[in-house]
């Protein structure tokens, strides 16, 4: 969490950076700062995103075992009463990291 709160702040460091670029003058240089950051933030979302999807896949190998960690008759009773999305929702709130077409095929199967 730590390190979503350092990038939160440099990126906005970055912007207003960029922001007394232009104001200054140099458009080009704030172009490239903010393209630089841009690429950059994509690169560490995308290398965390993978990170997570390896621990969970490390922790739930396979969907039956997604599924005996759920409360199945919860699951079942929530989307009959309140629909799918909701048990969707309460799916992956019981098992954080819960690939979101998972949860749908979970609930589609209980």
């Amino acid at each position: 969490m730590l390190h979503l709160m350092v990038m939160w702040i440099v990126n906005l460091v970055v912007l207003l950076g960029a922001v007394l670029l232009v104001v200054s003058g140099n458009y080009l240089l704030a172009g490239v700062i903010l393209l630089a950051a841009t690429v950059t933030d994509s690169v560490v979302s995308s290398i965390r995103r993978r990170r997570i999807h390896a621990e969970f896949r490390e922790r739930f190998p396979n969907s039956d075992d997604v599924a005996r960690a759920l409360d199945r008759e919860k699951i079942r009773r929530l989307r009959d009463n309140e629909g799918k999305v909701q048990a969707v929702r309460q799916a992956r709130r019981d098992v954080p990291g819960l690939p979101l077409v998972e949860a749908a095929n979970l609930v589609d199967k209980l």
